[in-house]
């Protein structure tokens, strides 16, 4: 038997929705204990020390997301050769296929060389999200552009010029040809990593991946369902306990 839901309990579901997507706006969650110590991004800017910018887990996560894992060597569409989660090939190394775990290892060593140490050279205070930013625009196009483009301006505390100097790099050399090409994939990443680095501190873009779309889905839809379990329903003038069948 299929029971029927009155009008009153969706118009109270979709309101719940929404307040529940208005507040998960607001604020990213962090898995940190009571007594630790702040994070950048969650209580605005911090002066920087050397060595104490790193990107966070999610920003890590940001960066595998975009770049995909691919176990093959693959040409990335300049001449590089590439493997795991955007590995450019050095000197002496050789890969036919590898495993996931294997590419997280690499990945973790390539952040740990390429961009930890160009993170050292910012003395400006940043918040988390301006740092997975600019730590996800580092690992792309690598330290030397954003030490001679990026790193000056952000010095300065010109945000509008980092910005500026980071939606610049949407070209790509093809190695073969020696013909610079705009490339749709650089174009959407720029785009992506200065909606971050303007996000404002303790809160995220809005352009999720997909995957985090519909994980953030399921859980307002549970949470509106048990709300309306559990609550009253008093809304436009129509009053009533709510009753969903379990």
């Amino acid at each position: 038997m299929v029971t029927r839901i009155p009008r009153s309990h969706l118009t109270a579901a979709t309101f719940v929705l929404v307040l529940a997507v208005s507040s998960s706006c607001k604020r990213e969650p962090s898995s940190r204990g009571k007594n630790a110590s702040p994070v950048a991004g969650t209580q605005g800017p911090r002066a920087a020390r050397s060595g104490e910018y790193h990107i966070s887990p999610r920003g890590l996560e940001r960066i595998r997301e975009k770049e995909a894992f691919i176990p093959k060597v693959y040409d990335d569409g300049v001449g590089n050769k590439t493997v795991g989660y955007g590995h450019m090939l050095r000197p002496g190394e050789s890969y036919n296929r590898i495993s996931q775990a294997e590419a997280q290892d690499l990945f973790a060593k390539d952040v740990a060389r390429i961009v930890d140490p160009a993170l050292e050279g910012i003395s400006t205070p940043l918040t988390q999200n301006q740092i997975d930013a600019l730590g996800s625009f580092i690992f792309n196009v690598g330290p030397g552009n954003f030490r001679r483009s990026v790193l000056p301006e952000l010095n300065r505390g010109d945000h509008e010029g980092v910005t500026a100097a980071m939606a610049e790099y949407t070209k790509g050399r093809n190695q073969r040809t020696g013909e610079r090409l705009t490339l749709r994939g650089l174009l959407r990443r720029r785009r992506d990593e200065v909606a971050l680095y303007r996000a404002p501190a303790g809160s995220v873009s809005l352009l999720f991946p997909a995957r985090e779309w519909s994980r953030a889905a399921g859980r307002l839809l549970a949470n509106g369902i048990q709300f309306l379990r559990e609550k009253p329903v008093c809304l436009l003038g129509t009053c009533g306990k709510s009753a969903l069948p379990s």
